[in-house]
């Protein structure tokens, strides 16, 4: 079975023009080349409810979702209250990761703020995505058919907006546990270009069986 999925990406700076997103890009690609049919790409910008609402749809749709953005310290980074709101998850502090966040700090010699807590944060029955670089560990929820929003099975991975932390999580995490745990890399997408010139599309069309 070819697994599914929607690529959600998370900020006001996307949904305002202001940043291009590279990220749903790059993510599109590495996913085809599992084999995983990538059937949406979500925008959201900073607003918890919205952000609820597309977590809800996406996990009824597809069986992976990846969403970027939003594991920040700030108060509009939503993402981690956004999951754990839609399928009702309450957040708990995970001992490890808030250690990893204070070494961070510690290394570069500076206090860590308070707010920064909230980035150990994680919705009850998930698992970390490690961030060796990065304050912002990534989420992994699996959810299944006794979900009583979704009624079936998604998996839901949220990682930072940040490219080079998001990329390195993305092959280090996220792509093994694909491969190991949901059967992704089975079959392959594959993709041919034809260049043409001096021809009407509707003409190649005709002419390409």
């Amino acid at each position: 079975m070819t697994l599914s999925a929607e690529i959600m990406s998370i900020g006001d700076e996307l949904t305002s023009g202001q940043r291009l997103d590279t990220n749903s890009q790059y993510l599109s690609q590495r996913l085809s080349d599992l084999g995983i049919q990538v059937r949406y790409h979500t925008t959201i910008g900073d607003e918890l409810a919205d952000n609820v609402d597309a977590f809800r749809i996406a996990a009824k749709r597809v069986d992976v979702v990846i969403a970027t953005g939003g594991l920040g310290p700030t108060a509009d980074d939503l993402t981690r209250e956004a999951i754990s709101e839609a399928f009702g998850l309450a957040l708990e502090l995970r001992p490890e990761a808030l250690a990893h966040i204070e070494s961070l700090f510690a290394m570069r010699k500076r206090p860590m703020p308070e707010r920064n807590r909230v980035q150990a944060m994680f919705p009850e029955t998930s698992r970390i995505i490690p961030n060796p670089h990065g304050t912002a560990p990534g989420i992994d929820v699996e959810l299944t058919p006794n979900s009583p929003q979704t009624k079936r099975h998604c998996r839901i991975f949220a990682l930072p907006g940040v490219p080079a932390e998001m990329m390195e999580m993305l092959d280090a995490t996220v792509l093994p546990r694909l491969v190991e745990e949901m059967g992704a890399g089975a079959s392959r997408w594959r993709y041919h270009s034809l260049k043409v010139f001096g021809i009407g599309e509707s003409d190649v069309e005709q002419r390409l069986p």
